[in-house]
């Protein structure tokens, strides 16, 4: 069988990024993520560079990676990466085969379940203080009986890795976001910052 380079396979990502299915209800779509990042030497808004004390709570009890099997070091840095009219990724792309489940990275409270375009079939999260907002995407399909407002625990599957949305169909992956939560009523339009940093546990099921 022929293997592709991991080189190859990043290069896929960048240009997009973007077992049979349990067949789900049909769902509204869902908001996009924030919009990447302004074009290069455009300023960031006033408000959305937060202090490192927004921060400490989140860097002290860190962030599980959100697919199973998955370390830390096994991720490549793609939050920089540019995307379509030298936008910026503002997430991390997480590679994994077709199905890989899909965990909870933190305590916290689901708050959609559904689609959008970009993302296909996605799930938004928010943490236990509702200080973070956690966005899954790219996923084949959801667990059995997910449903919105329900409370997960750190490493509870919530999903399975795939290639829903504008994802390369022979690259599956998990596309996560994480903003900071400003308004709990525009969950989905916080800030994005780099999750990399913040990964201290590998993907693994409670």
């Amino acid at each position: 069988m022929t293997r592709t380079p991991l080189s190859v396979t990043l290069l896929l990502l960048c240009a997009a990024c973007a077992p049979g299915m349990r067949p789900v209800s049909p769902l509204a779509p869902l908001p996009e993520p924030p919009a990447e990042s302004p074009l290069p030497g455009e300023p960031m808004p006033a408000g959305l560079v937060a202090a490192d004390a927004d921060f400490s709570p989140l860097r002290e009890r860190g962030l599980m990676v959100p697919v199973l099997g998955v370390s830390p070091w096994q991720i490549p840095d793609t939050f920089d990466a540019r995307r379509d009219g030298g936008r910026r990724h503002d997430a991390q792309d997480i590679l994994a085969p077709r199905g890989t489940p899909v965990l909870a990275a933190d305590d916290g409270t689901i708050l959609r379940i559904g689609t959008n375009a970009l993302g296909g079939r996605v799930i938004w999260a928010a943490d236990s203080e509702r200080r973070f907002t956690f966005y899954y995407a790219h996923l084949d399909h959801y667990a059995r009986d997910l449903r919105e407002g329900q409370a997960v625990r750190r490493g509870d599957v919530i999903g399975y890795v795939g290639t829903t949305g504008n994802a390369p169909p022979d690259t599956p992956h998990l596309h996560f976001q994480v903003m900071r939560m400003l308004d709990e009523k525009r969950y989905s339009s916080g800030p994005p910052f780099n999750p990399l940093s913040f990964f201290t546990t590998p993907g693994a099921t409670r």
